[in-house]
């Protein structure tokens, strides 16, 4: 019996002396999941595999799980206490053996995504995304109806659950993984049968980002996580669709995507302003009150909890025996020192853009225009490919016509409306009616969706949907229609097409 109470323990030393400690000479450069080769992909799989095996993957999970964690990542922190979060898996992932040593969290090419999905060239999220493909895709419902998982103590329901060369040894609790009776299969829904959301396409992106004028950290929050964020964990659904989600590996593609979009907000807004106290200046702080009703303040030491062999929760900085101490505890601890990805000492890393819709973004700005040269070019980097799920995927063309309807329809609008932002405005809600009228249409959040993620704000396009409904705005751009159908095809018309 004593080897029942001597499991845990030795469990953890396992994990300790499995771990390595091996330096890249190189610089940390993250890129998009469409720029990794193939052996890069191969070894990214088998890293984030492996982190699964050593029970070290699903100790994230209850990081992101603990409700007073959990509060201050999905608030006003939103972007720096994921960021943190990001680079721990990250050191997680180097620490698993000298192959891994160089490893880089991938970042999912959103607006590739929207652009395939918006040309009609596939139909859902998992036909448009090479990502989800990669990460062992879904299935389609189980012949017995709904499956009931849970994951961290989080009960959710899925279509079924995947068993591929990324997901095959997930664990869903440390306590599972101690009993040695793991999930050994992912619970995700059927993503064949889920539509790529409108909040991720170039435009949407820009004015999440960018649009609007928006120069301060929490209007590019509230921006994007209300935004592409919350549309993919709801349209993905299953563990996705829980705060139990770092569970699939799509997350970490998912909030790296999220990460870069802010450095290109600081780039853009912050890096060559002049910032006499970036703990004061609304371009990099914001703030809010934590879990227990304090304040929190720049130099707070970022929560993150972890559970001890007693059960009690206690800071990861302090957690000198929890496994995850080692990839925290050299990072900086304090909410403003994560304000610039450049600046996180020895953590430093930045994103090449390269062959991405978001590289000019990046460089133009707040005068970023898609033209038709610009998305051309940019699209070269792009090879066409086969689907094994049965279409043919031409991102070169998608991007194209993605240019030349922004182009055209920037254009347009330019002679109704003077101010820029009031164009880009215009301009989202002709990309809003296409969805809508055009590719099935705009949704709400889920009610399962709305209470597990606190949900009180409607996804922006089907807030325009409903504002144009109640006729408390209008598209005062003459003409809009015959352009956007010069780019773009629509079966099922209704009157605004007709």
């Amino acid at each position: 019996m004593r080897l029942l109470y001597l499991w845990p323990l030795l469990a953890l030393v396992a994990l300790v002396a499995g771990q390595t400690t091996v330096n890249c000479p190189n610089p940390r450069v993250r890129k998009a999941w469409s720029a990794f080769s193939q052996t890069e992909k191969s070894t990214y799989i088998d890293a984030v595999s492996l982190a699964m095996k050593n029970g070290l993957h699903q100790r994230f999970v209850e990081v992101h799980m603990h409700p007073a964690s959990e509060r201050e990542a999905h608030a006003c922190m939103f972007i720096y206490w994921h960021r943190a979060f990001l680079l721990a898996y990250e050191n997680m992932l180097r620490s698993l053996g000298a192959q891994f040593a160089c490893v880089t969290l991938p970042f999912w090419d959103y607006p590739r995504l929207g652009a395939n999905f918006a040309d009609r060239q596939c139909r859902s999220m998992l036909e448009c995304s090479d990502l989800l493909q990669d990460f062992g895709g879904s299935l389609p419902r189980d012949r017995n109806g709904v499956r009931s998982h849970t994951v961290s103590g989080v009960s959710f329901r899925s279509d079924n659950c995947v068993s591929s060369r990324m997901t095959e040894n997930f664990c869903e609790s440390t306590a599972a993984f101690n009993r040695k009776q793991c999930l050994g299969c992912m619970p995700r829904n059927d993503w064949s049968r889920a539509p790529v959301p409108a909040e991720v396409n170039l435009q949407s992106i820009y004015n999440s980002v960018l649009g609007n004028g928006r120069q301060t950290l929490e209007g590019v929050t509230a921006g994007i996580q209300y935004g592409a964020h919350n549309m993919v964990h709801g349209a993905l659904g299953s563990v996705m669709g829980t705060f139990a989600s770092p569970a699939d590996p799509v997350f970490y593609a998912h909030h790296t995507m999220i990460d870069a979009l802010h450095t290109v907000y600081y780039d853009c807004a912050v890096r060559n302003a002049v910032i006499r106290d970036r703990t004061r200046d609304p371009r990099t702080w914001t703030s809010c009150r934590n879990y227990f009703g304090r304040t929190i303040l720049p130099t707070d030491v970022i929560m993150m909890q972890v559970s001890g062999r007693d059960g009690r929760f206690t800071s990861v900085w302090n957690a000198a025996n929890n496994p995850l101490y080692d990839f925290f505890k050299d990072l900086p601890q304090r909410y403003i020192d994560y304000a610039d990805t450049l600046g996180i000492a020895k953590h430093q890393y930045q994103y090449t853009f390269q062959g991405t819709t978001l590289a000019d973004m990046n460089t133009q700005c707040y005068r970023f225009q898609a033209t038709r040269r610009l998305l051309a070019e940019e699209s070269a980097g792009y090879p066409s490919q086969a689907s094994v799920y049965g279409v043919v995927k031409d991102p070169k063309q998608c991007l194209a016509k993605q240019a030349n309807w922004m182009a055209d329809a920037t254009a347009l609008a330019s002679k109704f409306y003077k101010n820029p932002s009031d164009v880009n405005n215009q301009v989202q809600m002709m990309l809003c009616v296409y969805y809508n009228e055009c590719l099935g249409g705009v949704f709400d959040y889920s009610d399962t969706f709305k209470e597990n993620f606190r949900a009180l704000v409607k996804p922006p396009c089907r807030q325009v949907i409903d504002d144009l409904a109640r006729n408390d705005c209008i598209i005062g751009v003459v003409g809009w229609e015959k352009v956007l159908l010069k780019s773009y095809t629509c079966n099922s018309p209704s009157r605004e097409f007709a």
